[in-house]
């Protein structure tokens, strides 16, 4: 009997682990990897030396029919494309009757989908990653821990950063790019962060989320700070916190990078758009100062603290040509990637933190502390790639071995998804510590 395929589209910075723990449990699984992507090259690269995996090119745009061929033979779809190829890819599964998996937010494109998702008694798993998903899971662990143990959750705030290791830490920005560039560049600009605090509706504007944020006192990395991600509200109810007086979730970063970051959001220096009529113009130096410190209130020490960090990127260096000149989120990230990827030997961290207060059975209030460390082994070997990979993967171990017999557009967010997945991280090495005080 042949073995099915698993048909895994995009051969990029997280696939590397989940396509080698696929292949490595391919014959267990009765199944095969199909990798898809549009450098064969790359494709073939990412299989070497792996069992039972075969690459093929595939441009999903340019090629819908062979994408739709793809999808019909296998059993199921694992999309690591960029969000804005999930839908088609979701419609060509719809139509073939396959199921899908993504690491990516759940889309409300997607949520239309939900009907004829279970009425084909197909599985869409989305936010299956790191941030989203290893965040939901290791969150949810310990809230159901506390409530089947008769405790009332208060409040919640996690907060997750991709980040440069401190052994590889050597610019201003203290950041290295772990995944996607552009995301990096347009973070927060789909709209303002929306999140819910003392009971209460809270809202904070682009691009002020990268001023207002959270000093997070966290192990051995005190300068990281959180700032707020998206909208936090969906998750009151999808984490069962309706009745809690806080749900927050943000992202990290250093302390420094938002305190440069904010001032580039302000001017639209990272706005995805072609100039109509000339090309990109950087304030001076000297007008920048005064930007600084007449319209955004920066103090002295602060002010100084971004010169640097623009200086850092050759905003005013006269040798740097800008291949980009007409599209400031073009512009930047080029600069950014220039000078800030990972090198064949760099190493990355995930950092991950969740804040949680309770109140047990008779009355205690206790704050509830879990922080997740890890660093990559160093170039594609990272820890972004292990922690989106990795859970990811388990995940369609978890379906194809028939231990998850739910259907319809669905979270990891269920004891069912996220016990064998936290207990497979663990045995790789993957786990948080936790900590309580009593406030």
């Amino acid at each position: 009997m042949p073995f099915r395929p698993i048909l895994v589209l995009g051969a990029g910075r997280s696939s590397g682990y989940l396509i080698r723990y696929l292949a490595q449990h391919s014959a267990v699984l009765e199944c095969e990897l199909i990798v898809a992507d549009q450098d064969l090259d790359h494709a073939q690269a990412k299989i070497e030396g792996l069992p039972n995996c075969r690459a093929v090119a595939l441009d999903p745009l340019a090629q819908p029919e062979i994408l739709d061929a793809l999808v019909k033979e296998s059993v199921v779809v694992i999309s690591l494309l960029p969000v804005s190829l999930h839908m088609q890819v979701a419609m060509s599964c719809l139509k073939n009757k396959v199921s899908l998996f993504t690491a990516s937010y759940q889309s409300g494109e997607m949520e239309a989908l939900a009907p004829d998702i279970k009425a084909n008694g197909l599985l869409f798993l989305n936010e299956c990653g790191c941030d989203p998903g290893l965040d939901h899971m290791t969150a949810l662990q310990i809230m159901d821990r506390l409530r089947d143990a008769g405790h009332s959750i208060l409040s919640y705030e996690g907060y997750t950063g991709g980040l440069v290791a401190p052994v590889s830490d050597d610019n201003p920005w203290h950041y290295k790019f772990s995944w996607n560039p552009r995301n990096v560049v347009l973070a927060g600009q789909s709209g303002p962060a929306v999140y819910w605090q003392n009971n209460q509706i809270e809202i904070i504007p682009y691009p002020r989320l990268f001023r207002a944020v959270q000093p997070l006192e966290l192990t051995g990395h005190r300068d990281l700070v959180g700032y707020f991600n998206r909208n936090s509200l969906p998750y009151r109810a999808l984490y069962g916190l309706e009745q809690a007086d806080t749900v927050i979730r943000g992202t990290l970063r250093h302390r420094d990078f938002c305190l440069a970051w904010f001032p580039l959001a302000y001017l639209g220096l990272n706005v995805d758009t072609n100039l109509p009529k000339e090309p990109l113009k950087w304030p001076t130096a000297t007008e920048l100062t005064k930007i600084l410190g007449a319209e955004l209130h920066y103090s002295l020490e602060e002010t100084q603290k971004v010169i640097e960090l623009w200086a850092f990127l050759g905003f005013w260096d006269p040798a740097v040509v800008d291949a980009y000149a007409t599209n400031p989120a073009q512009n930047l990230e080029q600069r950014m990637v220039e000078r800030m990827s990972l090198g064949a030997m760099d190493r990355d961290m995930v950092v991950m933190c969740h804040r949680i207060r309770s109140k047990d059975h008779d009355g205690r209030v206790v704050d509830h502390r879990s922080e997740l460390v890890l660093e990559g082994e160093g170039g594609e070997n990272s820890a972004m790639a292990q922690t989106v990979g990795w859970p990811l993967a388990m995940a369609v171990e978890c379906y194809l071995k028939g231990q998850v017999q739910e259907t319809g557009l669905q979270r990891p967010l269920a004891p069912h998804w996220y016990q064998p997945i936290l207990k497979g991280l663990d045995a790789l090495g993957i786990t948080s510590r936790e900590t309580q005080v009593m406030p």
